[in-house]
């Protein structure tokens, strides 16, 4: 006669993020003589890289009020105009203009004539290696600023290829987390870690590191310090578990 011991475990364990292990048994028989409890277990793990925003980006303004809308419009675009040409000569910068809106402003039924506002935006973006802003970029904030269009952020981002490289970097760590993890509680157990059943990654990447919104004309050149980013990714993972005997 074979007798067979099953036992089930939950453990929870937090170190370095959030991490949850959950044990299950299941009974493994080979052939008519072989059989033992072989544990399954769930674990997750947060592997994170910290690196400089490697962009910075810059969004704008222009507004102009005016009794009419096609003057106000006028204002706008002889604004842009400006704006857009001390742009595209700036080295390596890319332009984006955004929406354009007019609208009537104030009490419509008031006696005397309606005033209209007319908006456009503007986003620059320019490379800024190890997290580096150039110079050439902030001295042309600061002039349009002083040409007036409105400053309404500045911030620091990554790159589609710094993203994915700190993705990258992110995802190793999270595996070699789960691996310690599941090391530690198979050692603990007396056990070995087996296969790995299943995994999945969940991304986590930060927002852009934003420097503040400056809507004043500048008088000397704008500042800013671009500080780390911490993108993170949550691997979660399926191990069996079995005797050290086996």
């Amino acid at each position: 006669m074979q007798t067979i011991r099953l036992a089930c475990v939950t453990v929870q364990c937090h170190s370095g993020g959030m991490k949850i292990l959950l044990l299950s048994c299941l009974l493994v028989c080979l052939g008519q003589t072989a059989c033992w409890a072989q544990t399954t277990l769930n674990l997750s793990a947060v592997g994170a890289d910290i690196v400089l925003p490697d962009e910075m980006t810059a969004s704008f303004s222009v507004m102009a009020q005016a009794p009419t809308a096609a003057a106000a419009q006028d204002a706008v675009n002889q604004t842009m105009a400006k704006a857009l040409a001390a742009a595209n000569s700036a080295k390596d910068v890319t332009v984006t203009t955004g929406g354009y809106f007019v609208n009537a402003i104030g009490d419509q039924t008031a006696p005397q004539k309606p005033m209209f506002q007319a908006e456009q935006t503007l986003q620059l973006k320019v490379p800024a290696p190890d997290g580096k802003t150039p110079g050439g970029f902030t001295n042309l904030v600061s002039q349009l600023q002083r040409d007036g269009l409105l400053l309404r952020q500045l911030n620091g981002q990554l790159s589609a290829g710094g993203e994915d490289a700190a993705k990258a970097a992110a995802t190793v760590d999270a595996i070699h987390k789960l691996q310690a993890q599941a090391d530690a509680v198979a050692q603990t157990l007396g056990d070995k870690t087996g296969e790995l059943k299943t995994l999945s990654i969940d991304n986590n990447m930060p927002g852009p590191v934003v420097f503040g919104a400056m809507r004043m004309a500048a008088a000397a050149p704008v500042q800013s310090e671009q500080g780390p980013m911490t993108v993170s990714v949550t691997i979660s993972a399926t191990f069996t578990l079995t005797p050290r005997t086996q």
